[in-house]
């Protein structure tokens, strides 16, 4: 029996790669870089709804009119759906093939929800239910995907360019303006080890652009446009975020246990956002904060210290950076 069920989750989470990377080639294969860029919104979306409380049929009712209401939406959805309908021609393996359709008549009964394709009344199309086989789970490794391929690459720094043009950057000044744009990167999100204790040894054992990266897509994660900078800048930002109250700037410090972040990095750090005139900025370190630290950040709410306890809580429950 054992075998039998490890055999089943083989199969699944093979048909859930292919799915996965069926959408990333759609977008791949949008040839405009605005197109793509909605594409991307549009998945941001999809994966917020997949990851709320709603029951299983509003999801999908949501899902479906974002898919009918965006042109690049039904365009990449159309695409895949064309893909899963005709999988018998792909190179996918025998076993696979064949699974592949009870699979994905089973997916809305996840959850326990038991809201089977009949509850929909017909109306639930394909690319809809891949969205819920996948969830919201696949939806990032889709956006990351698609972020990290060459054809889309460019799109990074597109972003980051409207983003300077945007309303909300006049306040800042021209040196953040430039460490937003140096050698941009988009965040990745790293599966990590769910013991803490393992969990704090993985991080520290990352290299430094890896951990930085990770940590910023905490940012994407909750729903903003987020990126990393591989160049060094006169603030020592590692990461951005878009927040609808101005820039957020992050520093990373992958820090030993006994190696804590004092006073004197908060203050300049905190000098930095003021002069910027970015709305907020997180320090976020592996290890803790001197009391020194503690306080210097107490006198401002432009800074948000996160501690190595704070940083693996964020592993279990995701920060929404709602204020």
């Amino acid at each position: 029996m054992m075998f039998h069920t490890t055999a089943i989750k083989s199969v699944g989470d093979s048909i859930r790669k292919w799915i996965i990377n069926q959408f990333v080639l759609a977008i791949q294969h949008l040839t405009d870089a605005a197109d793509r860029r909605a594409a991307i919104e549009w998945l941001e979306n999809a994966r917020d709804t997949l990851s709320s409380q709603a029951t299983m049929i509003e999801k999908a009712k949501a899902l479906n009119a974002s898919i009918e209401y965006r042109a690049t939406a039904k365009i990449v959805a159309n695409s895949v759906a064309t893909t899963v309908r005709n999988y018998k021609q792909s190179n996918l393996p025998l076993p696979v093939k064949l699974a592949i359709p009870a699979t994905l008549a089973a997916a809305p009964f996840v959850g326990g929800q038991a809201a089977g394709l009949a509850a929909f009344g017909g109306a639930i199309g394909l690319p809809v239910l891949l969205l819920l086989f996948i969830g919201a789970a696949g939806v990032t490794s889709i956006i990351e995907g698609a972020v990290k391929s060459p054809e889309t690459r460019s799109q990074i720094a597109a972003i980051i360019a409207k983003i300077t043009e945007d309303e909300f950057s006049r306040r800042l000044n021209a040196k953040m303006k430039a460490a937003m744009k140096a050698e941009p990167a988009a965040p990745a999100f790293t599966p990590v080890p769910p013991e803490e204790a393992e969990l704090r040894a993985f991080l520290l054992a990352m290299d430094p652009f890896q951990f930085e990266s990770h940590v910023v897509a905490f940012f994407q994660n909750a729903g903003l446009v987020a990126w990393v900078t591989r160049k060094a800048n006169d603030y020592g930002v590692d990461g951005f975020a878009k927040h609808p109250k101005g820039l957020i700037a992050t520093q990373c410090k992958r820090y030993a246990m006994d190696n804590k972040v004092g006073g004197p990095a908060i203050r300049e750090f905190w000098g930095s956002i003021e002069a910027s005139g970015a709305f907020r900025g997180y320090i976020v370190t592996t290890s803790s904060f001197t009391t020194d630290a503690i306080s210097a950040a107490a006198l401002t709410d432009k800074v948000v210290l996160i501690d190595g306890a704070t940083l693996v809580r964020w592993h279990f429950e995701p920060p929404s950076f709602a204020d």
